[in-house]
């Protein structure tokens, strides 16, 4: 039994020792966040304060690189936003995004919520079909979609889109 309770009492020690956040979600759900150790990555954080006629809208984002090497590149991203004078609610959002640094082709999700408004979700995504030896001539293909789900209105149709490209540089 002393064993044990050496145990638990080194696993509280470790956890109140170690940064961590518990964070909670709109509808009430706890979450631990404990960082992990990475290698340094470039990262940066902006804070936006904007004043209009309907108010002030201040809005906190950090974003970074996840994962580099010589072929690819993982990127993500976070904000929250809210509305002061007259008080709005906050909106919550994030992004993933993924390069594949050869071709030049990748992707991007984005979602974000407005606690009583709903959430806006988004993909778009591109690839490289043929290039040139040089390089100078390429033929490109993209896509993207984006839909609203929830919120007084409900779910909203599908938006998508696509095509090809085909740029020349002189």
């Amino acid at each position: 039994m002393v064993n044990g309770n050496l145990l638990f009492l080194f696993g509280i020690f470790a956890l109140a020792s170690s940064e961590s956040y518990l964070v909670e979600d709109q509808f009430g759900s706890e979450y631990l966040m404990v960082p992990m150790p990475l290698s340094r990555q470039r990262r940066q954080t902006s804070v936006d304060i904007n004043k209009n006629p309907g108010g002030t809208q201040v809005t906190l984002g950090h974003k970074g690189t996840i994962f580099e090497n010589d072929k690819h590149l993982v990127s993500g991203g976070g904000f929250v936003s809210k509305q002061f004078k007259p008080t709005g609610p906050t909106t919550l959002g994030g992004g993933l995004g993924y390069e594949h640094k050869p071709s030049g082709s990748g992707i991007n999700l984005g979602a974000s919520n407005t606690r009583g408004f709903g959430t806006d979700f988004s993909a778009t995504g591109n690839a490289n079909l043929w290039r040139s030896n040089n390089g100078n001539t390429r033929l490109d293909a993209y896509a993207n979609y984006g839909r609203h789900y929830g919120g007084p209105w409900g779910t909203g149709r599908p938006n998508y889109g696509g095509g090809l490209q085909f740029s020349h540089r002189f």
